[in-house]
């Protein structure tokens, strides 16, 4: 078998026994070619007069590619003048076609381009649908969507738990922030870096949009809400490893200025929260959490307790990070559905000398 295809390299095609050719080399040599491209300026009625007239005497062509890559009017032509001994077409210039002459010719032989619609195709095209709906639903595994990305069941199974994390950090970094978003600038470290990422871009930016809509961000259309409004998304990534084999950076701008946070995997699998504004803070991402940032001096540990248990908050667990004279805590608290964290908590919170900032953040 011969075949013109220059993209292909020499090598994949030799293990597949093709021989690759030139292209005129390939119409003089062949008794039979079918073409499998798409239509580009550079493809476009590529069979022509010329061609036709310097092919082996009695080729046959079949078209099931793009109608445009054929100057129907020469192949007409070579077949009546014995040139081209016939044609096999499922596709026209323009369909429905006007010009009937190709389809009048005994030689060739022209079917609608239908192909899913037959009973065969619909039928092939209802199991695919049901069987991609129940692997959505049982594994989680999306494919062949036209909008997302497309990934094995062992790959997603690799990047499930930083599908969670990535979403987790964009719900917590677009509570930390105030003013409307600008750019959020995304990098992946270690081996994520050489992972499949979209679908995590995708994910930080449904969890960024969770706490701002109310409904209708999902990882399918997460970008299409960014570009929507206006907010530019840039992604990067570093094999470099950090203190972490695995490690997401998330920098939300926004005209108030900006907010970085980063967060890593625990063998467990659970999303962690591991620095936030440049201190290093180890924090589970889950469930309710009371955000303070201060100055790092006595006392201020210990206030937060009295506060919290004044408004019968209990503390589940406590993460303190520090950096030179800045501190950053993070509790995580009990929120029963009947009787949320009340505003006062962070009220009061605010009026702590030393603490600069607090958030309620529901991740």
């Amino acid at each position: 078998m011969i075949a013109h295809d220059p993209f292909i390299s020499e090598q994949v095609a030799g293990d597949l026994g093709v021989e690759l050719v030139p292209m005129d080399d390939l119409f003089a040599r062949a008794d039979y070619i079918s073409l499998h491209m798409p239509s580009t300026p550079q493809t476009k009625q590529m069979i022509n007069a010329s061609r036709l007239q310097r092919a082996k005497k009695g080729i046959r062509i079949v078209n099931t590619a793009r109608g445009d890559l054929v100057d129907e009017s020469a192949l007409a032509d070579a077949i009546e003048s014995g040139q081209v001994g016939g044609a096999g077409l499922d596709v026209f210039t323009k369909e429905p076609t006007v010009d009937h002459r190709l389809q009048m010719l005994p030689q060739v032989i022209a079917t609608p381009h239908i192909a899913a619609s037959t009973r065969e195709g619909q039928e092939l095209v209802g199991v695919e649908t049901a069987a991609a709906l129940r692997d959505f639903l049982k594994d989680g595994l999306i494919r062949n969507a036209v909008n997302f990305p497309s990934v094995s069941a062992e790959e997603y199974k690799k990047l499930q738990p930083f599908v969670t994390l990535a979403e987790r950090l964009g719900t917590f970094v677009a509570q930390m922030a105030d003013g409307r978003a600008r750019s959020v600038g995304i990098r992946y470290y270690g081996d994520l870096a050489t992972s499949r990422t979209d679908m995590l871009g995708n994910a930080v930016l449904a969890g960024m949009f969770k706490p701002i809509l109310s409904s209708g961000v999902t990882l399918v259309n997460a970008r299409s809400v960014a570009a929507e409004r206006g907010i530019e998304v840039v992604e990067s990534r570093s094999t470099r490893r950090r203190d972490y084999a695995s490690l997401i950076s998330v920098k939300l701008q926004t005209a108030e200025g900006a907010r970085h946070i980063e967060g890593a995997v625990s063998e467990r699998g659970i999303p962690r929260l591991v620095s936030l504004d440049g201190v290093v803070v180890e924090a589970p991402l889950e469930g309710t959490m009371v955000v303070t940032c201060n100055t790092d001096q006595p006392g201020v540990i210990g206030q937060v307790g009295t506060i919290l248990g004044r408004h019968d908050v209990n503390i589940a667990t406590f993460a303190l990070g520090r950096d030179g004279d800045r501190a950053v805590a993070a509790a995580i608290v009990d929120e029963p559905e009947e009787r949320p964290v009340p505003e006062a908590v962070v009220n009061e919170l605010r009026q702590v000398k030393a603490i600069r900032e607090a958030r309620i953040v529901r991740v």
